[in-house]
This record gives C-alpha cells, structure tokens and sequence, in this order.
C-alpha cells in the first residue's frame, strides 16, 4: 500500500474518500480508467495503480502533486484498450471522458457558426461588444481566391472594416456627448458603457470574413463527430480547419479520433438536397426597414393540459394515456393552477423543472446575423437556418442614422451586396457570404421547448442584451403571450427599452 500511495498521490485528489478528481493524466487515460467501471470488480485507484506499477514508474523528487513524466506504459495501454473497444466494438461512450481544450485563433465569424452548432460541447468566442476588430482581419476564402475574384471580395470586406475602425472613435464620442455619466458611476464603468455602446451600434458593419477567436471544450467522442462534419462542409476554410483541429487534438486524444475523415453521406445529401430546392420559386426580396420578424409556426393544441400531465406523471403511478385522460377531464382551471403551483416558488435563479421541456414551439425568426451569431449559441433549441444572402434587406440601427452616419453605413452595404451578386454567380451563394455583414438578414427556425424558452427570453431580453436579439427574444414572448398567455405569463421577460444597455 505505501507503494501505492506514492504511485498515486500525483494522479489522485486524495486517496482515502470515495470521491475524489483525477489530475495530470493523459486524457485517453482517463476515459479508460472510467470505462473500466463497466468491467472491473477493481477500485479506479487500484486499476490507476496497476497500470502505473506495470509501467516501472518511479516518482521523482519534489513535491507530491507533481506527475512523473514516464506514462508511456500506461498511454500504450489506453491505446490497445481504445482500439479495441472504441475504435473494435463501436463503445464510443468510452471516448466522452477523455476531454479536449483547444484554441482557435483567427477564423472567420462563419466557421465559428458551424463549429458552434455542436449541441455538447463548450465555447467562449471573442465578443462584439468589449473587443474592437482589426480593420485589415478578414479570411480569404480558398475558392474565391481561385476565382479570381479576390479583388471583390477584399475590397468589401475592407470598405466595410474600415469603416467600421474610422467610425468608432468618432461614435464613442457622440455616446459621450449625448449620455452624461451618471454621478454614481465609476468613469471605468462609464467609459466600459461608452465603448459597448459604440461597438453595438457598429458591429452591423463587421462582415462575416472577419477573424475572430474561439476556445473550445469538448470530449473526444463529440469532436471526432465534429472534425468530421468539418472535413465534410463544402467550405475549404473548414476543411482546412479540421486538419489543424485534429493535428492538435491528436497530441492530447491520438486514438480517439484517428479515423475522422470526410463523410460520404453528409457530403452527398448537402448537394441533393439543394438539387432539390432548384426548382423552387426565386426568394421574394424583403424590405429593408429595421424590423425583426417572429412568427409562431408551430405549438401544441393543448400545452396546459399536457404540462400538467408531465407535472403530475413522476408521481401519479398511472401509464401516460390514463394520466392523460384524468388530466383532461379536470376544469381548466384546476390544470392551470397544477402548472402554477410546480413554477410557484421558483427563486430568481431557479430554472424552471423539466417537465416544461414536454411541450415545445417552433418560431420562423427572421434576423440579423449579428443577432443570429448570439441566438445561435443557444443549442439546447433545434435550429435550421438558412444560408446568410441579401435577400431579405438589412438591419439599419436607427441611432446611427441619428448621429449622421446613415451615407457611410449604406455604402458600405450597397459595395457589400453588389460583391455577393458577382461572388455569389461565380462560386455559389456559401462562399459569397463571406463578404455581407453582420446588418444582412437570414431565416431561421427555432424550436424550443417550454423550459428552454423560459430561459432563452429571460436571458436574451434582458437590460445587458444588444438591441437586436433583445428584439427577438420579446418578440418570442409576443408570440407565446399571443396563443398561451398563461404559460406566458409565467415566462420572466424584460420589455423595456434603455439608451444605456450595457450600463
């Protein structure tokens, strides 16, 4: 035992309670130490001592939580054991403990979208609001650069991103004069709001080339899944993308996620799917005046009798069809109240309880794409949204036009549309993208459910929200309060309109 703990002391949290973390351990280690639950009688430090006692290791000098450096033996034997069952027999549950951290610098707001539609796993992405963009920090598609096109294609990005950089000294002082800072707030805290305030209002300018950063924390299961929906995109940012993601996951998961490759599959039923839309009438354009739109395409018929139905079937021993019988014959009043009494003592930060998530809506959003790159990180909804166009107009914030800079703004966006028509006839509408700004609209179907919803409107209406998904998010609000105001009225929703937001 004394051999033990010193073998284990480096890799274990502590080595006498039953709860304990693992620490300095090859990730691939890990997921194998976890897997072994399933088929050992063992404790996980006895099965963690034995891989270690039969690599020879010995434990350096120095302090006990530091980790020797000889875990090869152990690695090796992670390796066979992925091999075998993960990679062998398909148990690729074993690949979700083994845990990957990656940064990803300098790629373009699109590629963030598709790395960011992964339902499991964790992002943090540089913010439009506190960090201003670099005027000249735009990707270079692969396929418009063979086009021959890149002339287009850098001149809007650039007319747009330098507008951007010229307007945003220019703006901060306009906020200045015409917000004073209220005499209980720090000027750190003012001159924070201040500079917010201007990057709100001109991040409808930033197109979707612009670089941004991302960090990402995923298991291996998930990013395998990932690398290879990105080798599959027809976009070469992404594919190029997912051979550096995985030449540097390798290092930290080398067996978890050797076989991602390019999947037939998604491949083909990208392409017959938009076979299929050619026949399709020509997209009606949208009027360019700043109106978000909402509209509730799908709810339940009866969403108060089936919410007291999931409510009540934890504890009513009853099969569903039953349970849902005796629910419907109670007065409505009496379903409702069953509703009101299971969100009656919800605290402030309390979310609601998962029966809601038995009912569910679908809402048709139209919306800027600035106000999609926010809306889109909620992944618990289902999303399907439409590729970014000019077809539905721009947002224009009124405050810009207040502060005169209605001429550059529209500029910029009239260069915009008139390089995605020349990109978009000669290399498709995916790649054309690129060069249209966050202010371009784009259509998307949102399906939540109820406790979802319940948290999407609080957190996106709320004070500290931009404008234009705080306009989305009341908007839902509308919609639900319009067909179920009592499920509405439950639903914690900020209606208010604030010249400071930030503050």
């Amino acid at each position: 035992m004394p051999t033990d703990r010193a073998l284990l002391a480096p890799y274990c949290t502590n080595l006498e309670r039953p709860v304990f973390a693992l620490r300095n351990l090859p990730e691939e280690v890990v997921a194998v130490l976890f897997a072994y639950y399933s088929r050992s009688t063992d404790s996980l430090r006895d099965n963690l001592a034995r891989l270690l006692a039969d690599g020879d290791l010995a434990l350096p000098g120095g302090a006990p939580d530091e980790a020797p450096e000889g875990l090869a033996a152990a690695q090796e034997k992670a390796r066979q054991f992925h091999e075998k069952w993960v990679v062998g027999y398909g148990h690729s549950s074993v690949a979700e403990h083994a845990v990957v951290h990656l940064a990803v610098e300098d790629v373009s707001i699109v590629a963030t979208k598709v790395i960011e539609d992964c339902r499991l796993a964790s992002f943090t992405e540089k913010s439009t609001r506190y960090v201003p963009f670099d005027g000249d920090s735009f990707v270079r598609d692969p396929a418009v650069v063979a086009s021959g096109l890149l002339p287009v294609y850098e001149a809007a990005c650039r007319s747009a991103l330098e507008t951007y950089s010229r307007l945003l000294p220019v703006v901060e002082a306009q906020v200045v004069e015409r917000f004073a800072c209220p005499p209980d707030w720090p000027a750190r805290r003012y001159a924070s709001t201040v500079r917010a305030k201007a990057c709100d209002l001109l991040r409808y300018l930033l197109p979707a080339a612009t670089r941004t950063n991302l960090g990402l924390t995923c298991n291996a299961r998930l990013l395998e899944h990932l690398l290879t929906k990105l080798y599959s995109h027809p976009l070469g940012e992404l594919r190029e993308l997912a051979a550096a993601l995985q030449r540097e996951a390798t290092a930290i998961v080398p067996t978890l996620i050797k076989y991602a490759a390019p999947n037939a599959y998604q491949q083909q039923t990208r392409a017959a799917v938009a076979a299929l839309a050619t026949d399709l009438p020509a997209p009606t354009p949208t009027a360019t005046a700043s109106s978000n739109l909402v509209r509730l395409v799908r709810a339940p018929d009866d969403p108060v009798g089936e919410l007291a139905t999931a409510i009540l079937y934890e504890a009513a021993h009853l099969p569903y069809g039953d349970l849902r019988a005796q629910v419907a014959a109670l007065p409505a009043a009496r379903q409702q109240a069953i509703v009101d009494a299971y969100l009656a003592d919800r605290g402030r930060w309390d979310a609601p309880l998962r029966a809601l998530e038995l009912v569910s809506y679908t809402f048709e959003v139209l919306l800027d794409y600035g106000a999609y790159r926010d809306i889109q990180r909620h992944r618990m909804c289902t999303q399907t949204a439409q590729t970014l166009t000019t077809h539905h107009g721009y947002e224009t914030p009124p405050e810009l036009l207040e502060l005169g800079h209605g001429a550059a703004y529209d500029a910029v966006m009239a260069q915009s549309a008139a390089a995605w028509a020349t990109l978009a006839a000669a290399v498709g509408e995916e790649r054309a993208q690129y060069v249209l700004p966050l202010a371009w609209r784009k259509r998307l179907l949102l399906t939540c459910n109820l406790r979802e919803l319940h948290h999407f409107i609080s957190l996106r209406s709320g004070r500290q929200g931009h404008v234009s998904y705080r306009r989305v998010a009341q908007d839902c609000w509308h919609e639900l309060h319009r067909v179920h105001p009592a499920l509405a009225a439950a639903v914690r929703v900020d209606l208010a309109e604030y010249a400071l937001a930030r503050g």
